[in-house]
């Protein structure tokens, strides 16, 4: 029960509002019970005070009988639910109580009586079981202290008291089942989108990744998270794609050259054969296992890329250096090409990054400029140095690339030409790696190139 949302979301609805009313049941107990107490207080204090004027008056009309008008006060002035008593130090002159009020009275109240100042107030127990509120009062007259003493019984504001407890006792435990029933509706209407969404996102897999995910709002919370789960199906949508495609891709390029490993091993092995026409066929199979083996080093390659297991080995060196080795090792293949490579002077450059993958990255350009540009043309490298950057320009005057194209040559096993491409010894992944180093390198590389006219590309990488 408790795995449910609803139901930990209703529980912790229900306990904040159990704790909420219970305060606010505290406060408003405490404060009714402060205002009926100090009402009581002043209701007996005016009483008290209307007495002593009483008194006096009928004392002095008396001729200073205290008796007397102690009698004819309590006679005159009727309060209902009040009882009245009225001393001469310890002696009764006059009382509407059947007992001794004195006798209640406690000693810390009696120390507190001052003449002529507003009365002291206690709660005494007048009856098992019953309290009254007393209040006391000193008088000076002919001489001699007095004492009256007001006692009203508390049954009544008790009574209003109980009552309001019997309000909550009653009142708060129907508002919290209403308000957890409440609560669970409301807690099942707002995930109620959850759930269709949970049930929609069920039934998509990797066949049908196209699918998305309803947005019914999309400026609430749920909304957004379809929303960012609808982006994420996308993501997910374009790698299965780009996946798809690389292995069918990668399938195309491993068929090509097993099959003519295997057709060269057949046709070598369906008959008995001169040895030169032997050396033909393992110098075929050399050929295309070293292009396996290269296809298969770039794929692993790239696969470590994409998973982050290729870490940058971060050495100072000098760029320069760099960039001069990959020109020399370039210019066996120009020769053979009867290409032109040339390199401007440069300057001295220290750069910090993994100089194995920048040379790979460099080598891979040279290889790709070098492989179509035709015979008797031309490929430069110039290295730019900036105060924040530098910048390696490979130049050719080859065969270009299509415009249409010049945006999707960095992507895995694409071809402007496979035939041609094929049969320079391509593998589609050069120009990939190429990206993946500068990238690494928090860096870019950008192609600009005109079809007859040849291809620049530019790397950048801060320095």
């Amino acid at each position: 029960m408790f795995n449910s949302v609803r139901v930990r979301l209703t529980l912790w609805y229900v306990l904040v509002l159990s704790l909420l009313l219970a305060g606010f049941s505290i406060f408003i107990y405490t404060a009714f019970s402060n205002s009926l107490y100090t009402r009581l207080d002043n209701s007996i204090s005016n009483a008290a005070e209307a007495m002593v004027s009483f008194f006096l008056v009928e004392m002095d009309e008396n001729g200073g009988d205290a008796d007397a008008g102690a009698v004819e006060a309590l006679e005159e002035l009727q309060l209902p639910n009040v009882y009245v008593a009225i001393f001469e130090e310890d002696r009764l002159l006059a009382s509407t109580y059947p007992e001794n009020l004195k006798a209640v009275m406690p000693e810390s109240l009696l120390s507190q009586i001052k003449v002529n100042v507003r009365p002291a107030f206690a709660t005494v127990a007048i009856a098992e079981g019953e309290e009254a509120r007393l209040a006391a009062v000193a008088v000076k007259a002919g001489g001699k202290d007095y004492f009256i003493v007001i006692v009203e019984p508390l049954s009544e504001t008790v009574a209003q008291l109980e009552s309001l407890k019997r309000v909550f006792y009653i009142g708060l435990p129907a508002t919290l089942i209403l308000a957890g029933l409440a609560g669970f509706l409301l807690a099942r209407k707002s995930l109620a989108p959850v759930v269709v969404m949970s049930n929609q996102a069920g039934h998509i897999s990797a066949h049908n990744l196209h699918e998305r995910l309803k947005v019914t709002n999309p400026h609430d919370e749920i909304g957004h998270l379809a929303i960012v789960f609808n982006e994420l199906l996308s993501r997910l949508d374009h790698s299965f794609e780009n996946m798809r495609a690389f292995m069918a891709d990668a399938s195309h390029e491993l068929r090509t050259p097993l099959a003519i490993i295997r057709g060269e091993a057949d046709v070598a092995l369906s008959q008995d054969r001169d040895p030169a026409e032997y050396r033909e066929s393992l110098a075929i199979i050399q050929d295309e296992a070293g292009r396996l083996s290269h296809i298969v080093e770039d794929m692993f390659a790239l696969a470590r890329a994409d998973a982050r297991q290729r870490p940058l080995r971060v050495e100072e060196f000098y760029l320069n250096d760099l960039v001069e080795e990959c020109f020399r090792a370039a210019q066996i293949l120009a020769l053979s090409k009867a290409v032109s490579l040339t390199l401007d002077p440069v300057q001295d450059v220290t750069f910090h990054g993994d100089e194995d993958l920048l040379r790979r990255m460099l080598l891979n350009l040279l290889d790709n400029a070098i492989k179509y540009t035709p015979s008797g043309g031309a490929v430069s490298i110039k290295l730019l140095v900036e105060a924040s950057s530098v910048q390696i320009v490979v130049s050719d005057t080859g065969i270009g690339i299509p415009a249409e194209h010049v945006g999707q040559v960095f992507e895995r096993f694409y071809r402007v030409d496979r035939a041609r491409t094929r049969a320079e010894g391509g593998t589609g992944l050069g120009l990939s790696i190429a990206r993946w180093a500068a990238e690494a390198h928090r860096g870019s590389i950008n192609l600009t190139s005109e079809p007859g006219r040849g291809s620049t590309f530019t790397v950048s990488l801060p320095r």
